[in-house]
């Protein structure tokens, strides 16, 4: 029972050290292949292990003769004179576990005199912190700018998405006024077909010889035949004009609902901008 007691708050200590240690690197310790070592630890928020992992190999690249990746990565014969005027062996594990925003790169240097932990000399445990911070912290602005980049390109979709709503809005308007104009013309040409019709159907034939009359009569019926016609074109139009009209208005509303819906994306997403902005403004 005492020991539960001893361990439960280094327990609860070490799970929330990603918490703690945001701001900059941590002393720890890890499991390596060739041991338990103790290193100085950098989390980062929101990136793959992959990414980090990619990252301090180039690091290491630039620094050391040699670097391998086998169960973890090392880099050979590594300089660092801020730590030591040795040459050394640096050993970088990247963890991130399931389910997990966080993923830390446990980092152990091995100088002549063991392995750097908080209680080596000065220039070396210093030196390799400092090394360490100096580089977290240009990964954490290339992952924080990232995230800004990332950001802005989603605002800027939603921008060009609501630009297209209001330039369908404005089409929509330009076609209800000119289908509005066509309504008006087919009501005239109703009335105007009607209107012949009737004064047709209320006007003697002014001719009274037999063979007159036979072709005033044809040219009578030729002449209904075309108003009829006239006035069924005018009211199919009519009718259309009215039906394209409603579907047009029916448009305008889901547009109205739709720029609504997407202003209320971009309100929210420039929020989302201007945290990850200030994010990346804070990391020194």
């Amino acid at each position: 029972m005492m020991l539960h007691k001893l361990l439960l708050p280094a327990t609860v200590l070490l799970w929330a050290g990603p918490l703690l240690a945001q701001d900059r690197p941590t002393f720890g310790a890890y499991q390596f292949s060739n041991g338990v070592h103790p290193t100085v630890d950098a989390v980062f928020e929101e990136a793959s292990g992959r990414e980090v992992e990619r990252y301090w190999q180039g690091e290491l690249k630039g620094i050391s003769v040699k670097v391998t990746n086998k169960k973890e990565l090392i880099g050979h014969a590594a300089r660092v004179p801020a730590a030591s005027p040795d040459t050394l062996q640096i050993l970088v594990a990247v963890e991130k576990p399931k389910g997990s925003v966080y993923a830390t790169a446990h980092i152990a240097f091995l100088t002549t005199a063991g392995y750097v932990g908080p209680d080596s000399p000065e220039r070396e445990r210093d030196g390799s912190v400092e090394w360490v911070k100096q580089r977290t912290t240009v990964l954490r602005r290339q992952l924080a700018q990232a995230e800004v980049d990332k950001q802005q390109r989603q605002l800027d979709n939603l921008s060009r998405d609501l630009g297209m709503l209001q330039r369908e809005q404005q089409r929509a308007e330009n076609n209800i006024r000119r289908t509005g104009e066509r309504l008006e013309q087919a009501g005239r040409d109703s009335a105007a077909a009607a209107q012949s019709l009737a004064s047709m159907e209320t006007s003697p034939m002014a001719v009274q010889d037999s063979t007159d009359m036979a072709a005033a009569s044809k040219a009578k019926e030729k002449e209904r035949s075309k108003l009829q016609a006239q006035l069924k074109r005018a009211v199919y139009n009519r009718a259309s004009a009215q039906k394209r009209i409603g579907d047009l208005q029916w448009d305008l509303k889901k547009n109205a609902d739709g720029q609504k819906a997407k202003q209320a994306a971009i309100e929210q997403q420039q929020a989302a901008v201007k945290a990850a902005q200030e994010k990346l403004q804070s990391i020194r």
